[in-house]
C-alpha cells in the first residue's frame, strides 16, 4: 500500500515553452490547446510507463506472509529515506541500504551483512522521483521529455486531419502513413517513442 504524503505541483514531463521553441510558434494564441496536449502526453506516458515521474514524498507499508531478502519499492530513483519502521520499530541507518536506482532496499546486520527482512509490517516513508524540467536541478531524463514533446507534436498536427485515415497517396508524387493512437486508457504509441519510454517502464512482475 503506499500514500503519497507530499504530491507534487505538476507532473508536465515538459514545458509550453519547450513545446513551442521545438515547433518554432511564437505568441499565446494556442498555449491552452498546447499545455492540455502536455497534460495528456505525461498522462498517457505515465499509464504505459506504469509509474509516476514527478519527486513526491510517500509512505509504503508491506505485509509479509514469509521473510524476503529484497524490499521493491513502488517508486524510483529513490533520493531519500526518511525511515524504516518493522514491527514498529524504527530502524537506524545503518540497519538497511538502498539502490536509489532501482528503488531496492535490503535489510543489513550489525556487521553489515545482507539479511531477510522478517515477516510481518514494514513501512517506509521516502522521497522518490525526478525534478520535472522547468524546475531548478531538473533532473527527468532527456529521453522522457523528448517523447512527451513528440506526443504533443503528434496531436498538434493530427488535429488538422482526418483522425481515421491512416494513409494518403498520391500516386508518383507521395505517399504518407500516419500514427494512430490517442491519449488515453490502452492508447497505442508511436515504435519510436516507445523505444524512448521502454527503459523507464515499471517492469512487470510474474
Amino acid at each position: 500500500m503506499l500514500t503519497v504524503t507530499a504530491p507534487a505541483d505538476s507532473h508536465r514531463l515538459t514545458t509550453l515553452a519547450a513545446i513551442k521553441g521545438e515547433m518554432r510558434l511564437s505568441g499565446g494564441a494556442d498555449d491552452e490547446f498546447l499545455s492540455d496536449l502536455i497534460d495528456r502526453a505525461s498522462a498517457t506516458i505515465r499509464r504505459w510507463c506504469g509509474r509516476t515521474f514527478a519527486l513526491e514524498t510517500v509512505r509504503e507499508t508491506f505485509r509479509l506472509s514469509a521473510p524476503i531478502e529484497t524490499l521493491s519499492l513502488s517508486r524510483w530513483p529513490v533520493v531519500f529515506v526518511a525511515s524504516v519502521i518493522e514491527a514498529g520499530n524504527p530502524l537506524a541507518a545503518g540497519d538497511f541500504e538502498t539502490e536509489d536506482d532501482t528503488g531496492f532496499v535490503y535489510r543489513l546486520t550489525g556487521s553489515d551483512i545482507r539479511r531477510d527482512w522478517p515477516a510481518g509490517k514494514i513501512v517506509i516513508e521516502y522521497q522518490a522521483g525526478y525534478i520535472l524540467p522547468g524546475k531548478p536541478g531538473r533532473t527527468l531524463p532527456e529521453d522522457v521529455e523528448r517523447a512527451t514533446i513528440m506526443l504533443v507534436k503528434a496531436g498538434w498536427f493530427g488535429r488538422s486531419r482526418d483522425p481515421l485515415v491512416r494513409s494518403e497517396d498520391v500516386s508518383g508524387v507521395l505517399s504518407t502513413t500516419f500514427w494512430v493512437g490517442g491519449f488515453g486508457e490502452g492508447a497505442s504509441l508511436p515504435p519510436d517513442v516507445e523505444g524512448l519510454l521502454s527503459p523507464h517502464r515499471q517492469p512487470s512482475i510474474g
